[in-house]
């Protein structure tokens, strides 16, 4: 486990690989990773964070499948409505009566 935060660890492992595989493919240094900070609907509680990632999840896999800019397509900042996580909720539901066999 890293010592730094985790932000750190992530960093540091992702540009390991990038220079691990442009030596591989024998491209010479010199390229760097160019970071951009990734924006997301900011979660106003405590309670639905399980239901906020599977939103922008299903946001990403619905909307942006053919990005060609992703700063612009994820620069969300402004919370979920309400309809929007019901929505996912009512997925999962719908989901789980369909294809879970209940054991009693």
């Amino acid at each position: 486990m890293c010592k730094q935060s985790i932000y750190n660890c992530i960093f540091y492992r992702m540009c390991s690989a990038f220079r691990s595989y442009k030596r591989l493919s024998g491209q010479s240094k010199g390229t760097k990773l160019t970071w951009i900070p990734a924006q997301c609907a900011q979660q106003p509680g405590s309670l639905d964070c399980g239901y906020y990632v599977m939103r922008f999840m299903y946001d990403i896999i619905m909307n942006h499948g053919n990005s060609q800019d992703l700063t612009k397509d994820f620069s969300r900042t402004l919370s979920y409505s309400p309809e929007e996580i019901n929505e996912v909720k009512d997925f999962w539901a719908d989901y789980f009566m369909n294809n879970v066999e209940i054991l009693a």
